[in-house]
């Protein structure tokens, strides 16, 4: 089996000569495959006033583009268009209403919209806009992510060696029915031939094959044999505590 779990007081005889399992990995740097990339977000929602407040009634449209560019303007086509569907009246009525603005409130949104400003980072754009005892939501928004990465544990593209030194959650499961097998929790030590994190030491052969997305969560999966489903380790990072 490519996975042994030790206690962490475990060591190497030191009259073998080989080296001691757990000795940490080499100083972790960033590996060229861990690309980062921005993803545009366009939301439109219709919203409804509740407790003096708009809040969320009906999404119209979400849909993901790779530029900044892009998604505005499809923004802009989609408000010139001036057609927002709405789901109304009683439960279980068939299909969206199709709801048309008029010429003059298609270009006010439309207006509206361009002038609109976000924070420039997440937000990029963001507008309400009222119409009877409803509004529309049009919203641009920015995230930047990882892309998945597959590599071999000893492989300096492991995406694990990305969680290094953070706080990690580490679940043991098999694949599909997906039965949990045990839980850890603590600050991941990459180790040449295996992870420490707090008193779980867990060692894998350096051909075990790791998948995730850099930064964010690893998973590694030991085979159990022919016609078994394989066992998973997946470590995810952990909510840091608020350190204001």
């Amino acid at each position: 089996m490519s996975a042994i779990t030790r206690p962490t007081s475990s060591r190497e005889d030191a009259t073998t000569g080989r080296d001691e399992p757990s000795r940490a990995a080499s100083s972790v740097a960033p590996h060229p495959s861990w690309r980062f990339h921005d993803r545009y977000d366009l939301w439109v929602d219709w919203l409804q006033r509740e407790h003096h407040a708009w809040t969320p009634y009906q999404n119209v449209l979400h849909r993901t583009f790779k530029s900044r560019e892009d998604t505005l303007l499809h923004a802009e086509r989609f408000i010139s268009r001036g057609e927002f569907p709405m789901q109304r009246g009683a439960k279980g009525m068939a299909g969206a209403a199709p709801v048309t603005l008029l010429r003059n409130r298609r270009e006010a949104l439309l207006s509206v919209f361009r002038e609109a400003e976000g924070d420039g980072v997440t937000l990029i754009r963001e507008v309400q806009f009222p119409i009877g005892e409803y509004a529309l939501s049009v919203k641009v928004t920015c995230e930047r992510i990882a892309g998945e990465v597959r590599a071999t544990f000893g492989s300096a593209a492991n995406p694990l060696r990305s969680l290094s030194g953070k706080p990690v959650k580490l679940t043991t499961l098999i694949e599909h029915p997906y039965d949990v097998l045990g839980r850890a929790e603590g600050t991941l030590e990459l180790l040449e031939r295996g992870v420490r994190l707090g008193g779980h030491l867990q060692e894998f052969e350096v051909s075990a094959t790791v998948t995730g997305m850099p930064y964010l969560h690893a998973t590694i999966s030991v085979s159990r044999g022919l016609l078994k489903k394989p066992l998973l380790y997946r470590y995810e990072l952990a909510d840091a505590p608020a350190s204001e």
